[in-house]
C-alpha cells in the first residue's frame, strides 16, 4: 500500500485487521480510482471483497473512518472462481491485490487478465449493455403509453446512457458514475461519433448545464437526499419483509456518511468546473436510490411498484416527504416534459440504440486491428 496516503494507509490497515477475522472473507482487493492512480482527495476508497457465503448478489456497505468514505463491495466466491460474471470484469482487472491467503483473487485476475479485451469477452460485456439498454427502452416506451411523461424521459436518458458503454468499452476508457462524461467524450471523438455524443447530451439535458445550473441542482440534490435519508431512519423497521438486496442497497444509500461522501465527490467535481460530469454524477445516485428508497415507499403504502414508472410512483405516494419527489424533478431536470418531449426523447434514443447495435461488432474488430 505504499502508493497510497499516509492517512489511507492508517484506515485501511485497521479495517483490513477486522475484515480478516471475519470467517467469510476469502480476499480482499482495492479497485477504482485509487488503484489506478487517478484519485483525488474526495475519492472513495473501493474495496473488492470475496466472502464465502453463499450470496446469489453483490452488496456494498459504506464506512466512514477518520472522514475518509469506503466501499465494501461484496461478491460471491463463485463468481471469481467458476462463473465470472461480466460485471466484476473491470473490478477485476484494476484490483491491487491487499489480503489473499490462499490465491483465490490472484487466479482470477490471472485469468481475468487473459480474456479482457479479447474480441470474445467484448461481445458479451458490450452485449450486457445493449440487453440493458433495450430493457430501458422498452420501460420508457411503456411509461409514455402510460402518460408518465416525466418516467418516458428519464428511461430515454438511462438507455442512451447504457448503450453508449459500447463505444467507451471498445476504446478502454475507464467510466464509472464520476468519470462518465469525460470518459464519453473522449472515446466518441477517438471513433468520430461526436454526432451520438450531442445527440446523449440534449436528450440527457447535460448540454444545457452551466454552473449556475449545476450548483443549484446540487442544493437541491443534498436536501433531497437528507429528507430521504431522514425518512428511511424513521421507517427503517418496515424493511423486515423487503428482499434482502433491496434492504443491503437501502442500508447502503439511505446513510448520512454516504451522502457526505457523495456531497464531497459533487463538491470536487464542480470546483474542477466539470459542471456536466458533477450533474450527471447526482442524476445517476439519485436513480440508483430513488429506485430503492421507491421500494420502502411500496411496502409501507401496500403500492406495487414498478420500475417503469418511478415519477409518477414518487408523486402518487401520501407517505413520503414532498422534498424527495419535487427535489428529484429538478436533480433529474424533469420538471417540464410534455408529451411531445417524451416522445422525441425516446425515439431519439431508439435510433441511436440501432445504430451503435449494428456498430457493434465492428467497432469490436476496428479496435482488435488497432491493437
Amino acid at each position: 500500500m505504499e502508493y497510497l496516503p499516509d492517512n489511507i494507509k492508517r484506515v485501511l490497515e485497521s479495517l483490513l485487521d477486522d475484515l480478516k477475522s471475519r470467517e467469510a472473507v476469502i480476499s480482499i482487493g482495492l479497485f477504482g480510482s485509487w488503484s489506478r492512480g487517478e484519485a483525488s482527495e474526495s475519492s472513495d476508497v473501493d474495496l473488492l471483497i470475496i466472502d464465502r457465503r453463499s450470496l446469489g448478489y453483490e452488496y456494498v456497505e459504506r464506512a466512514e473512518i477518520d472522514n475518509i468514505f469506503l466501499d465494501l463491495n461484496y461478491v460471491p466466491e463463485k463468481w471469481v472462481t467458476s462463473e465470472f460474471p461480466p460485471e466484476i470484469d473491470h473490478r477485476l482487472y484494476e484490483t491491487r491485490i491487499l489480503y489473499d491467503p490462499d490465491g483465490t483473487l490472484r487466479r482470477a485476475k490471472e485469468t481475468l487478465l487473459k480474456m479482457m479485451w479479447t474480441p470474445e469477452r467484448l461481445e458479451i460485456r458490450t452485449g450486457n449493455y445493449l440487453v440493458e439498454a433495450d430493457i430501458l427502452l422498452s420501460r420508457g416506451l411503456s411509461a409514455h403509453e402510460r402518460l408518465d411523461h416525466k418516467s418516458a424521459k428519464l428511461n430515454a436518458a438511462l438507455a442512451l446512457e447504457e448503450i453508449l458503454k459500447i463505444p467507451m468499452e471498445v476504446c478502454r476508457a475507464e467510466f464509472s458514475n464520476s468519470r462518465y462524461i469525460r470518459a464519453l467524450e473522449e472515446s466518441m471523438k477517438k471513433l468520430n461519433l461526436k454526432k451520438i455524443h450531442n445527440e446523449y447530451l440534449e436528450v440527457s439535458g447535460l448540454s444545457e448545464i452551466n454552473r449556475r445550473r449545476a450548483e443549484g441542482i446540487f442544493e437541491r440534490f443534498q436536501s433531497m437526499w437528507s429528507a430521504a435519508v431522514k425518512f428511511f431512519e424513521a421507517n427503517s423497521h418496515i424493511t423486515e419483509k423487503l428482499h434482502e438486496q433491496v434492504v443491503n442497497n437501502l442500508n447502503f444509500y439511505c446513510k448520512q456518511s454516504f451522502l457526505r461522501g457523495i456531497s464531497a465527490r459533487t463538491r470536487a467535481l464542480l470546483q474542477e468546473g466539470l459542471y456536466a460530469e458533477a450533474t450527471h454524477y447526482m442524476q445517476r445516485s439519485s436513480v440508483n436510490m430513488l429506485e430503492n428508497y421507491a421500494w420502502l415507499l411500496s411496502e409501507m403504502e401496500k403500492r406495487q411498484f414498478d420500475y417503469t414508472r418511478l415519477i409518477d410512483f414518487l408523486r402518487d405516494s401520501h407517505v413520503s416527504p414532498s422534498a424527495v419527489y419535487e427535489g428529484a424533478l429538478e436533480v433529474l431536470m424533469l420538471g417540464d416534459v410534455s408529451a411531445e418531449g417524451a416522445e422525441d426523447s425516446l425515439e431519439r434514443a431508439r435510433s441511436i440504440i440501432l445504430d451503435i447495435r449494428g456498430r457493434r461488432k465492428e467497432l469490436i474488430a476496428q479496435m482488435e486491428a488497432e491493437k
